[in-house]
């Protein structure tokens, strides 16, 4: 009777369950798509574990206008996500470069306040406020989770704390942390205190997700837990032939399909004349192609737009182009503003692709199309491309040879089964990805996992979280 009684209550009196959230932390800028398409595919595998979930996404910029500017990808792929701008400091102040002299000096006094509350294990209150109803929050992963051995140790070190620092105030308020998709390191023996900070800042991560061989022995070397390799979070994404799609190939004046394209960046540490020999070597391979019969055309892509100086892929990518012209190899110039998942279609479309951007290899193979990749900074190309079976189609910046990529590239293009065996090896990435996230997203997933974290401070001073649409 007990029973009839409860099934007669009317549904509005029953509380309502409340709805999983998962926050993610360390998203950088849409200008540079590789870290757009990681947080995607992050976005991604949370929909599909949990697609009833709220999401807030943490950027790393201190630019309030998120919504249309820094995460304006975001926004449209998670209309109903919370866009918050980064929380703790930042050298950039919004801005696309700094002065060591002036805004270096300000940025370290600014970070006076969190860096000593969390060294006297408290959590600050900027914190607080973001993951007072978290049930998981995600670090995005990328290669920011190092030092540098060409920068100042102590600006180094700060850059790596402000990027560990919300994973440690999660852990510390009970909330499950998971670091996904990262390279980690390098973190050499003359730099031992940040090898220190990053052992001890991410260690209550309870998953530590490397995309390669040399990070998973580095967490290993961190004493981090459950560490394990799994592909790159761009894979959990699929392309999109939009309409800006239609109209970038469109503008090109061959076939797309016996186009080159070629996502260059300017290496950022070795001095310049390294990249005129990665160009050089470009040419000779391009030439190659061409002489053989595989392309008629080359399509050069501004692949990454920014937001700082170092990652804005337009003025060398301008060179490349110049220098296909004088060498009377027919180019043509794109610095559209697609989405990780639109680059995906139209890389998608070409006859090859070769990527000094990683992710630019990565957004190729998802739809099967020929790639060589050129590393410029740690393992992470050669991990990645040698886990969707091109390890002979990578080589490294400083080593490359324009017979090594044509002879790559040539017995690829010249397999019948080529693309559909690279489409099959990046969907099994994404099945992967997929099945792997119901144990990453556990805590959203289990009704016993959430709801064991501390209450915010009333007195946060951190800004009023808003939506994409200004609420």
């Amino acid at each position: 009777m007990t029973e009839v009684i409860g099934s007669m209550v009317p549904q509005a009196s029953r509380p309502a369950a409340r709805r999983p959230h998962i926050v993610l932390v360390n998203a950088w800028h849409d200008d540079n798509k590789g870290d757009s398409a990681i947080t995607e595919g992050v976005l991604s595998l949370a929909t599909h574990v949990s697609p009833h979930a709220t999401v807030s996404v943490v950027g790393l910029t201190e630019n309030p206008d998120q919504g249309n500017d820094a995460m304006r990808h975001i926004a449209r792929r998670r209309p109903d996500a919370v866009l918050l701008p980064n929380p703790m400091p930042s050298e950039l102040r919004g801005r696309d470069d700094a002065s060591p002299l002036v805004d270096v000096p300000i940025w370290f006094s600014r970070l006076l306040s969190p860096a000593a509350a969390t060294a006297f294990g408290r959590v600050p209150q900027r914190y607080r406020r973001i993951f007072a109803d978290a049930d998981l929050v995600v670090g995005v992963g990328g290669s920011n989770l190092y030092t540098d051995a060409s920068v100042q140790p102590v600006v180094s070190l700060a850059r790596l704390f402000t990027l560990a620092a919300p994973l440690t105030a999660a852990s510390r308020m009970g909330i499950p942390t998971v670091l996904l998709g990262h390279t980690l390191g390098p973190f050499p023996a003359s730099r031992p205190a940040a090898r220190r900070l990053a052992a001890r800042m991410l260690g209550g991560a309870n998953h530590t997700v490397v995309r390669d061989e040399k990070s998973l022995t580095v967490a290993r070397e961190l004493g981090l837990a459950k560490p394990e390799l799994a592909p790159d979070m761009a894979y959990a994404i699929t392309s999109d032939n939009s309409s800006r799609v239609d109209a970038a190939v469109t503008a090109v004046p061959a076939e797309m399909a016996r186009t080159a394209v070629i996502a260059m960046r300017a290496h950022p540490s070795l001095e310049d004349g390294a990249n005129d020999r990665v160009i050089a070597q470009i040419i000779d391979a391009t030439a190659t192609l061409r002489r053989t019969g595989l392309i008629d055309h080359v399509l050069v892509v501004a692949h990454t737009l920014g937001p700082t100086r170092i990652e804005d892929d337009r003025p060398i990518s301008h060179r490349l182009h110049a220098a296909l012209d004088r060498h009377q190899i027919p180019a043509s110039y794109a610095d559209e503003d697609l989405s990780p998942t639109e680059l995906a279609a139209l890389y998608g479309r070409a006859a090859c692709m070769i990527a000094v951007r990683l992710h630019a290899a990565v957004l190729a193979t998802i739809s099967g199309t020929p790639t060589f990749a050129i590393a410029y900074f740690s393992s992470k190309s050669e991990g990645v491309m040698r886990a969707s079976g091109l390890g002979d189609a990578v080589a490294g910046f400083a080593e490359v040879t324009g017979g090594h990529i044509a002879t790559a590239l040539g017995r690829q293009m010249n397999s019948p089964s080529a693309r559909s065996r690279l489409a099959a090896i990046t969907e099994g990435h994404r099945t992967t990805l997929q099945d792997r996230a119901c144990q990453w997203f556990a805590p959203v997933t289990d009704p016993h996992a959430a709801g064991h974290h501390v209450g915010r401070d009333e007195d946060d001073s951190y800004d009023k979280p808003r939506t994409n649409n200004g609420s």
